[in-house]
């Protein structure tokens, strides 16, 4: 007698490869009615994760077109198996799919529009954050600030390409009907945050990004703000502190050494 794991990694495998040479033994209709419902399983299955894809994937789909993106999530549905029983978990390595995809070679761009994607997806579906608690800020002396650290929300991301994402994410929105032209002299870095139920893509200067990244990754203001003139020696560190800021970014900030924020 067959055990229920082998009955299901016998079907798993039927679905993924179309062969249902290791499940004929375990079946009791005649071949040919076994077959026809696979097919339908497995056209469900890829079916239905393939318009999960399209939907987390809007941009991608539209700068390939519908036929070119169902194949090329066929492809990557049978390379890439779902781990999640949750549609809006299944998709974290499309990017990367996408840059090995040799139907995709001439498109350079692509992964790392897919990853922006993603990160969205990602953003969108993040828990609601804690309320910002900045209030050390008014209350401590301004000598002491260097010593600050902030924790960040867990609605936002970032990402950095050598490709201009922020362009090409704007002019590939639904009803965009500016100039669709996309300098691709130059690359992107990025801020997605959520803000009243939106995800948002902003585009951030070299030492804005720099200080983000460094405050995220729990540096004190001193260290992150080093960093920052680092990159970008002109930049106005109070505006882009408090841009960060009022993007909802940076939530609740503590003195270094005075537990987690």
């Amino acid at each position: 007698m067959n055990s229920l794991h082998s009955c299901q990694t016998a079907f798993c495998d039927a679905i993924l490869t179309g062969s249902g040479a290791a499940l004929q033994p375990m079946l009791v209709e005649p071949e040919p009615v076994a077959r026809r419902r696979l097919d339908a399983y497995r056209n469900n299955f890829i079916g239905t994760l393939s318009a999960a894809l399209e939907s987390a994937f809007p941009v991608v789909t539209r700068i390939v077109g519908p036929v070119f993106f169902k194949e090329a999530a066929r492809q990557f549905i049978l390379a890439t198996p779902s781990e999640s029983g949750d549609l809006n978990e299944f998709g974290a390595a499309f990017g990367d799919f996408l840059a090995g995809y040799p139907h995709a070679a001439d498109l350079g761009y692509l992964p790392d529009v897919a990853k922006l994607e993603w990160l969205v997806q990602r953003v969108f579906y993040a828990p609601d954050p804690a309320p910002a608690d900045l209030g050390i800020l008014a209350s401590m002396d301004q000598e002491r600030y260097g010593d600050l650290c902030f924790s960040a929300s867990p609605d936002h991301a970032r990402i950095d390409s050598p490709w201009p994402l922020s362009d090409i994410w704007r002019v590939n929105q639904l009803g965009f009907a500016g100039d669709m032209a996309v300098d691709f002299a130059h690359g992107a870095r990025l801020l997605v945050t959520r803000r009243d139920g939106l995800v948002y893509v902003d585009p951030l200067e070299s030492g804005e990004a720099t200080l983000l990244d460094a405050l995220a990754g729990g540096e004190t203001l001193a260290g992150a703000t080093a960093r920052c003139v680092a990159a970008d020696p002109g930049i106005d560190l109070s505006a882009a502190l408090a841009k960060l800021i009022g993007r909802g970014v940076l939530l609740h900030a503590r003195l270094a050494g005075h537990g987690g924020g």
